[in-house]
């Protein structure tokens, strides 16, 4: 880990380089990577396959802190349950500001598109998401539950857009992305979908929507970027978000429907990070005519799009999914896993596999006992494998419990 990292350490906590461990070290404290993963629980021998794992992926060091015996943590990702990322008065600040804004510019839109988004509401907007990661900084540790308390129907979209903000805002505090793009990633969530204004609000209430209102709210990714293409206080990354968050990786997106090779070569990787968001959000606080889903749901769901070579439809690539779990599984899953020993699930390779054993350093590597090979045919004998000793494998489908019986 470079040197200007060190320094964010806690002075209490110790830094144990990659290249001195030894397979069956063993150290008294959780161990963890430079993001705050936990990597080893307390007295676990350390294996020649985790060392291998961290050596070919350019982990310079782990670090234990001894001041944490006197810290209690009380779930299985080292997340305080007890604290919120961000406090309710301040998710409520976001949300008036949001609806100011939006009922602003939808108010401008009617004089004239030029002037519909002002340098007053870039700044102001930037302003707060910059206090809002002072403080996810100081409660980086705690959990993040989606605000889904509506006062009137008209504050579904400002509230998810604040949701969208937040996160976007918190996962790139968690995975330590320079903070002018994080600042990004909170704006452009904040205003990702700004070309919903463009359409009335009569055809947003409408439960049930005809094929031409829905083809209409679907051109607010265009409509939205149009709104702010030539705005010279929105930075590059803001606008690309607003543009780009409904691309999925399998072409079926929208408004360009990017193939996958464009995709991902195109799409800066913190857009489609956000694309992750926009999604986990709509699936934890849908519209009042859908019941939502919780969070461990949301996830396991959003597994099941992941990409892999069996699949036709998919939306997201496995590398984005895995560092959106990274960041944010714990925080928004009460500091829990969301996949469970027993699961039954399916591998990129097509094969059909029990999980024995989950993995903190990699939650889509775990230890997995293989019971079908990639045509569906049982196996005469199960095989057990530790999916880190192969990073290029990842499960990319999981089946619940009670449809089981079709792959046992």
């Amino acid at each position: 880990m470079a040197d200007t990292n060190e320094t964010k350490k806690s002075i209490t906590q110790v830094r144990i380089p990659t290249r001195t461990l030894r397979p069956g070290n063993r150290y008294s404290y959780n161990v963890y990577d430079e993001y705050g993963n936990r990597i080893l629980d307390a007295h676990t021998p350390i294996t020649q396959t985790l060392i291998n794992h961290l050596l070919s992926n350019n982990i310079e060091a782990l670090y234990y802190d001894p001041a944490s015996a006197t810290r209690k943590k009380d779930n299985e990702g080292d997340v305080d349950t007890g604290k919120p990322v961000i406090s309710e008065n301040t998710r409520e600040e976001v949300v008036d500001h949001t609806r100011s804004l939006f009922d602003e510019i939808r108010a401008n839109l009617n004089i004239s598109p030029a002037i519909a988004i002002s340098k007053d509401h870039v700044y102001s907007t930037r302003s707060m998401i910059d206090s809002l990661l002072g403080e996810i900084n100081e409660n980086e540790d705690g959990v993040f539950s989606a605000m889904t308390k509506l006062k009137t129907l008209d504050d579904f979209y400002y509230v998810h857009s604040t949701n969208v903000s937040v996160l976007g805002a918190l996962l790139g505090t968690k995975l330590e992305l320079q903070q002018d793009v994080r600042t990004a990633m909170g704006v452009g969530g904040l205003f990702h979908d700004i070309g919903m204004t463009s359409v009335s609000k009569d055809i947003l209430h409408k439960l049930k929507k005809t094929q031409e209102e829905i083809n209409k709210i679907n051109l607010h990714p265009h409509v939205g970027y149009k709104l702010v293409e030539k705005h010279q206080y929105m930075h590059e990354l803001e606008k690309r978000i607003i543009l780009l968050h409904h691309e999925k990786a399998d072409g079926r997106g929208f408004p360009y429907g990017f193939e996958m090779d464009h995709y991902r070569e195109q799409i800066p990787k913190e857009v489609r990070l956000m694309s992750l968001i926009d999604t986990y959000v709509s699936l934890v606080f849908t519209m009042p005519d859908s019941k939502p889903m919780n969070s461990q749901g949301a996830l396991r769901s959003m597994l099941n799009l992941v990409y892999a070579p069996y699949k036709k439809v998919f939306r997201f690539l496995p590398e984005d999914f895995r560092d959106f779990i990274r960041g944010l599984g714990f925080t928004v899953n009460n500091g829990k896993f969301f996949l469970s020993r027993g699961d039954v699930v399916r591998l990129n390779t097509g094969e059909v596999a029990l999980v024995e054993e989950l993995s903190k350093l990699s939650p889509l590597n775990p230890r997995v006992r293989i019971v079908k090979n990639s045509q569906l045919q049982n196996l005469k004998r199960n095989i057990s494998v530790d999916m880190l000793k192969d990073y290029g494998s990842y499960i990319s489908n999981v089946f619940e419990r009670k449809k089981s019986s079709e792959t046992e």
